[in-house]
């Protein structure tokens, strides 16, 4: 049955009351959110192991851009960011630092970071584009993912986990941002980025392996 509505008063003055028609069996009225969002997709993209790129300048390992003219907005959920490492670091060697950055300008390289609904019948905005760093499991991106950063764009951050001995057991490496309530909306042209920010190539050598999963929603006002 399609979208109806109800008018109030019955004198047929009144404002409308939105519902969806039942045919005989009446209507059924629907109940809008106070921020008056309109869910479109709901999903996440979760990249292949990456390895990092050791240098001296960092490393972007994900992002996620909405496009200039989007019809969309993008409510970004969580992000989480997972680290398997294979070689002890000196004591004396600064953890890296995770961060969370907002953006405006296009990245370049990286690879396509496939956009996963978790309602088949749901498809992502082509405006909404999530990028990697890696093109498959281990093997990194022929061009690095490039994102200009702005300066003061921080939205989170924190230290990368150390591996300081291979002594002993390893835990489960990973660090959450955005926990709970969601936090950021990216309007068109804006986007958000995982980068590593490093100095020195024995904080991010290649057999350190990164993965990242972004968490998001789609929706119009």
């Amino acid at each position: 049955m399609p979208n109806g509505f109800v008018q109030l008063p019955a004198d047929g003055v009144g404002k409308k009351l939105r519902s969806f028609d039942r045919g005989t069996a009446g209507h059924d009225q629907y109940v809008i959110p106070v921020d008056g969002r309109t869910v479109s997709f709901r999903g996440r993209g979760a990249t292949f192991r990456t390895p990092g790129r050791a240098g001296t300048t960092g490393q972007k390992i994900a992002a996620l851009h909405n496009a200039t003219g989007s019809t969309v907005l993008v409510n970004v959920n969580q992000i989480s960011v997972g680290l398997a490492v294979t070689a002890a670091k000196a004591v004396t060697v600064l953890p890296l630092i995770i961060r969370v950055d907002r953006f405006t300008v296009l990245p370049t390289g990286g690879t396509a970071l496939p956009k996963v609904s978790f309602d088949t019948n749901n498809t992502s905005n082509s405006g909404v584009m999530a990028y990697q760093d890696a093109s498959a499991d281990g093997t990194s991106s022929t061009l690095a993912l490039g994102v200009t950063v702005p300066i003061s764009s921080i939205m989170d951050s924190g230290f990368a986990p150390r591996l300081i001995t291979a002594a002993g057991y390893e835990p489960a490496n990973r660090t959450t941002f955005l926990e709970g309530d969601s936090d950021i909306v990216l309007r068109a042209l804006e986007g958000v980025v995982v980068e590593l920010v490093y100095t020195l190539a024995t904080q991010n050598p290649i057999t350190d392996m990164w993965i990242v999963q972004l968490d998001w929603d789609e929706f119009t006002v």
